[in-house]
């Protein structure tokens, strides 16, 4: 893989990284993925008109994969409620492939046998993560929560993996996620908060549609990326957003950075590379 694709992938994932900061570093959780929603929509508008239109086989898997995220940013806001980016984060992006492989197996895909070793690295990085978390005396409910999102993720890869084969332009589905997350989302946010949610809006519109536009530009890079290099190697660089994570936690939110939490990172990163390579 050329050089300059790899800078720019490692690019996307600290994008990547970068938008869950800025949600995670919010007043109200909730009302900031309302923002980042409505930011990348807004930006995905103004793209689509310029892409061929999808092919009908593909609206079923969007309109699966639009439910999905409803709930992934409602998930995401409950977690970070409740634990450090750099613990919930890890679990979530950690997870997420470890479930959607296993997922895999009943569709009749084995896992290779570096696949294995990878699902062992992410287990091994999640227990240390865990027992990180006992010690400090966190709350044990963040474990779950982030869990849930991981499993949320891995329902929206296998619908949009799907969608995508089916759409006739992989770039074209993947704005018309952003596109149609804005509506579900920000009229839920709406319904329950009304003008609190309008105030928040005018306070943090511009970090939130930065934040938006962060998520677009990283699943714009990979799948740019995945069209002129191997889609395994892409794959496996976007999970770096784990370690960036991490250090744009202790650099901005001032998270405690622990030895165990490093190790676990590393572990996650590594399980997770190893299992796209595979």
């Amino acid at each position: 893989m050329p050089a300059y694709i790899v800078l720019t992938v490692l690019f996307a994932a600290l994008l990547h990284a970068l938008w869950n900061i800025i949600v995670k570093g919010g007043e109200n959780k909730l009302f900031e993925t309302g923002l980042n929603a409505l930011g990348a929509g807004l930006g995905a508008v103004c793209i689509v008109p310029f892409l061929p239109p999808l092919l009908p086989e593909a609206w079923p898997n969007l309109a699966m994969s639009c439910i999905c995220h409803f709930t992934y940013y409602i998930c995401i806001a409950e977690a970070y409620k409740k634990a450090d980016l750099s613990f919930s984060y890890t679990i979530m992006r950690g997870c997420a492939p470890l479930l959607t492989s296993l997922a895999m197996l009943f569709f009749g895909v084995s896992l290779s046998l570096g696949a294995w070793g990878g699902v062992l690295l992410l287990c091994c990085g999640i227990f240390c993560l865990a027992g990180d978390n006992a010690r400090r005396g966190a709350d044990r409910s963040a474990i779950l929560l982030s869990l849930r999102t991981s499993f949320v993720i891995m329902g929206y890869t296998l619908a949009d993996g799907m969608g995508a084969r089916h759409s006739g332009n992989a770039v074209s589905y993947a704005c018309w996620i952003f596109v149609l997350n804005i509506i579900p989302l920000n009229a839920f946010i709406f319904w329950r908060h009304g003008l609190d949610y309008a105030r928040y809006i005018r306070k943090r519109a511009l970090i939130g549609a930065f934040g938006g536009l962060a998520g677009l530009g990283s699943y714009g890079i990979a799948i740019w990326a995945m069209t002129i290099a191997p889609i395994a190697m892409v794959a496996a660089l976007r999970e770096t957003s784990v370690i960036f994570g991490m250090l744009l936690a202790v650099l901005l939110l001032h998270e405690k950075f622990t030895v165990w939490r490093g190790v676990a990172v590393a572990l996650v990163a590594c399980g997770a590379i190893l299992m796209k390579l595979a």
